[in-house]
């Protein structure tokens, strides 16, 4: 059985090693869309590809967030390349459990033949205080999931979506098109036996990140505004909070991360959460890389906005506006309503 992943990048930095170390060890080969990253997360990609493990980076230049065609092209390109029996879809948050490549290829087995792809459930892990705050690898500092399992799952591909070339993936990995249908998925079952450990919280300064990067890639794209908010509730609603009503302002890291959750409980891992580490056996050898600075990255992302459409003001200048209204001349000295010095 060949199996390979499919992945576009952005800012990730602070978990994109252990997530390619992890997939590399259960998946045959992964593709990577280096997404103009601004936090340090291009120089880990190299870095980890010059290792010589099996991934091919495709560097994509354009600062809007257009997932879903970007990841349905990269998806054809890897059918083509590797020829795999099966691709999972992954952001570099998610990571495949169990880790045992035996336990994945038993479950690919069972799934129906002549589907085009199946639905993986989500287990969102949260920071807690319990965290070992010094621990640069996320996936070990976060030991603590929900209990509860979102009701939002990912893609893993099979050969029958290669083969059809009016199927594409929709925004987010979280289901399928049909070309000229209606914009509803089509129905997947579900891979019981398979769950991705999800991290879209690791710290505050990721989370701003995160939030204001990630909402304004969005909005650069351009959608129609039905698609927009079909696409970027979440994220709008949290740019909301963040930035337009400066509800988070004063916020401590820790209450910045629980607001993003929806908790109100200091991060305390009673009740809801239960803790179920996932395996991340590699060390770490390209922290250093790491820029986790948000105001740094967010100014780099607006310079590549800006200097991805060069010339949109062309044509506005002072010398092409108007002639300018004639004003009448100030009151000479010692007019009415006037007084000497």
């Amino acid at each position: 059985m060949k199996i390979a992943g499919i992945s576009m990048i952005r800012n990730d930095a602070d978990i994109v090693e252990p997530f390619v170390r992890h997939t590399l060890r259960l998946l045959d080969h992964l593709f990577v869309i280096v997404h103009s990253p601004e936090d340090g997360t291009g120089e880990i990609l190299k870095a980890l590809h010059d290792e010589g493990l099996p991934m091919t980076l495709v560097h994509y230049g354009e600062p809007a967030f257009l997932q879903g065609e970007g990841l349905t092209w990269l998806a054809r390109q890897a059918g083509a390349a590797l020829e795999p029996d099966f691709i999972f879809a992954l952001d570099a948050d998610e990571f495949i459990v169990p880790a045992d490549r035996g336990a994945i290829e038993s479950a690919l087995s069972e799934l129906p033949a002549g589907i085009p792809a199946a639905r993986i459930r989500l287990r969102t892990f949260v920071p807690t205080a319990e965290d070992e705050p010094k621990e640069p690898n996320p996936v070990r500092r976060i030991r603590h999931r929900s209990r509860s399992e979102i009701k939002v799952d990912k893609l893993v591909l099979t050969a029958a979506f290669s083969a059809d070339p009016m199927l594409v993936l929709d925004h987010g990995n979280h289901g399928l098109l049909r070309i000229g249908a209606s914009a509803q998925q089509l129905r997947m079952p579900p891979l019981r036996q398979l769950a991705l450990a999800h991290y879209p919280v690791r710290s505050a300064a990721q989370l701003t990140n995160k939030t204001i990067v990630g909402y304004l890639a969005h909005l650069a794209a351009g959608r129609p505004k039905v698609e927009e908010l079909r696409l970027a509730t979440h994220w709008r609603r949290c740019y909301d909070d963040m930035v337009v009503q400066g509800a988070t302002r004063g916020m401590t890291d820790a209450q910045l991360i629980a607001w993003f959750h929806g908790r109100h409980d200091g991060l305390s891992n009673e009740g809801e959460l239960v803790c179920d580490p996932t395996p991340a056996a590699d060390p770490l050898r390209y922290a250093h890389l790491v820029q986790n600075d948000p105001y740094a990255t967010l100014a780099r992302f607006a310079e590549a906005l800006i200097r991805a459409r060069p010339g949109h003001l062309d044509g506005v200048r002072f010398d092409h506006c108007a002639e300018p209204t004639t004003v009448a001349s100030p009151p000479a000295a010692g007019a009415a309503g006037q007084t000497r010095a």
